[in-house]
């Protein structure tokens, strides 16, 4: 038995990312009325970080587990490699066919930068074909320090990524007086520190403390819905010369930390041990959706940007209902994205895996299926 509840999180917070971008490319969708609220599905992508780093743990504990069997670099080597084929290949066919619809749809835009940080997802260089990507590059930040950590700390890898932990959380409280430049922002950006409550959420439940009510899920809730509100751009109107890196700092620690990492791991707790409790389980529409979770994600805004171009030469803007538009696109984003799901992504991780690494890579989520120890006997290594 598989955390389902953790795909069916996936999923929500997947379409909870699609909603906020769905006015961002057509006119007049960008004064749509629903376009106000947004800014709400922004939140997506700190339940995401949560969530990565719930999973991330598991997978750490299965390859600590592994090394009695098949040595460190063995371990170290499947888990790298497992990331890499998860991520890469279908993240390098979106990137090139952005790319192609950015030459099509814009043919005298500037070019996107330059190709190396881009495709190999490092540091925080902007992502203009593939803007949603600037969460990956934290992701591959974070699977590089657990690599580095089981490589050089083997079973006691934790104390590595702890240290890690605690140097970011450092820096941040010392960016409140210290301006940190580039890649310094990015090495101590303090939203890395919600793969920290996902790991915390994974040992909480790992070593059986499961004391959870109904109302929690409520709080958080509200809490959630108090911080989203701080992404809005117009509560943070303030004089950039004379407030500086603190008002870059302060908001990013307190408004995504804070006010939206803490309570998205409350939500992950809650369903974690819902399930377990087995009270109750995700629809399967949405675990469905949270296996496709990632070709979504990657998928949504090309193809929006796609789709509202062709409406636009087709001469449909301003005279087909902008509702019913904006209600297309989004159902061919979705479906682009399910179709990658079948067509590309299962295929490159059954393909890639078996050449690499002996065997296909399971496509249940992101990082790795997840099997709680509570629920079965042994643990396989996917």
């Amino acid at each position: 038995m598989s955390y389902r509840n953790i795909q069916g999180m996936r999923a929500i917070a997947a379409l909870m990312v699609v909603s906020s971008h769905i006015f961002e490319n057509m006119a007049p969708m960008r004064t749509h009325w629903a376009k106000q609220f947004a800014f709400v599905g922004g939140a997506g992508v700190d339940i995401f970080f949560v969530i990565s780093g719930f999973i991330i743990y598991h997978v750490m504990q299965r390859s600590i587990a592994s090394m009695d069997i098949v040595g460190k670099g063995p371990a170290v080597y499947a888990f790298a490699m497992k990331r890499f084929i998860r991520i890469y290949p279908l993240y390098w066919i979106v990137f090139g066919t952005s790319w192609l619809v950015m030459a099509w749809a814009a043919p005298t835009a500037p070019a996107p930068g330059p190709l190396f940080p881009l495709l190999a997802l490092f540091g925080n260089v902007p992502n203009v074909p593939v803007h949603v990507a600037w969460t990956l590059t934290f992701e591959v930040y974070f699977y590089a320090v657990v690599a580095l950590s089981l490589l050089l700390l083997a079973n006691r890898a934790m104390v590595g990524v702890a240290i890690w932990f605690t140097m970011v959380g450092g820096a941040t409280l010392l960016g409140w007086w210290v301006p940190w430049v580039k890649p310094l922002d990015f090495v101590f950006s303090p939203i890395v520190l919600e793969f920290l409550l996902g790991i915390a959420v994974a040992m909480l439940v790992d070593r059986g403390f499961r004391r959870f009510h109904g109302a929690l899920l409520v709080g958080a809730f509200i809490w959630m819905a108090i911080g989203t509100l701080f992404l809005r751009p117009s509560l943070f109107v303030m004089n950039e010369l004379h407030w500086g890196r603190l008002v870059a700092i302060s908001r990013s620690f307190a408004v995504h930390v804070l006010g939206l990492g803490i309570p998205a791991a409350i939500f992950i707790y809650g369903i974690v041990l819902l399930e377990i409790r087995q009270r109750w389980i995700m629809p399967r529409a949405l675990q469905y959706l949270g296996d496709a979770s990632f070709s979504i994600y990657l998928w949504h805004a090309v193809v929006f940007y796609a789709v509202a171009e062709a409406f636009a030469r087709l001469g449909w803007v301003g005279v087909v209902s902008s509702t019913g538009l904006t209600a297309v696109m989004v159902a061919i984003g979705l479906g682009f994205g399910l179709l990658s799901y079948h067509f590309l992504e299962k295929p490159l991780l059954r393909v890639l895996g078996q050449r690499i690494l002996g065997r296909g890579v399971s496509s249940h989520s992101l990082e790795a299926d997840v099997h709680p120890r509570s629920h079965v006997a042994s643990v396989p290594v996917s």
